[in-house]
């Protein structure tokens, strides 16, 4: 769970960023509650921990995406809220690291595996019972 103060140093990176789904985040109660930094809730808090630990530069993406997640909707919602991941994460990547740097890509790189997980994984921590005509 975040602390009041990290989830606004959050709002503020993602707004200077402009990431998708960044406003989900003002919501802070529900921030703390459901952002858990990379991966399902159903993953042992040790390998989420160890995954976010490994690719800090996509946490807050992630974040945006157990927000979106939480939410729920429509199928279309899912794929959506996957592509906004895959999107944040590559706008992180491109932020945090220079254009000659190796890591920029690597992380671009595990993001699209990232991606690929939800599309084929995602489904299982879907929130689908919500009536939602598909937008943001």
């Amino acid at each position: 769970m975040y602390s009041l103060n990290e989830i606004e140093e959050k709002i503020l990176l993602a707004t200077e960023l402009n990431l998708s789904g960044a406003e989900l985040l003002e919501d802070t109660e529900r921030a703390q509650q459901v952002c858990n930094g990379i991966g399902a809730e159903w993953m042992p808090s040790w390998l989420r921990w160890l995954i976010s630990f490994l690719f800090p530069t996509l946490v807050l993406a992630a974040d945006i995406h157990d927000i979106r997640y939480h939410l729920g909707g429509s199928e279309r919602d899912r794929k959506n809220a996957d592509i906004e991941m895959l999107i944040n994460g590559i706008v992180l990547a491109r932020n945090q690291y220079g254009i000659f740097d190796p890591r920029r890509y690597g992380v671009m790189f595990v993001m699209l595996q990232f991606y690929f997980k939800l599309r084929d994984f995602g489904s299982f921590a879907w929130n689908g019972g919500s009536e939602n005509d598909g937008a943001y």
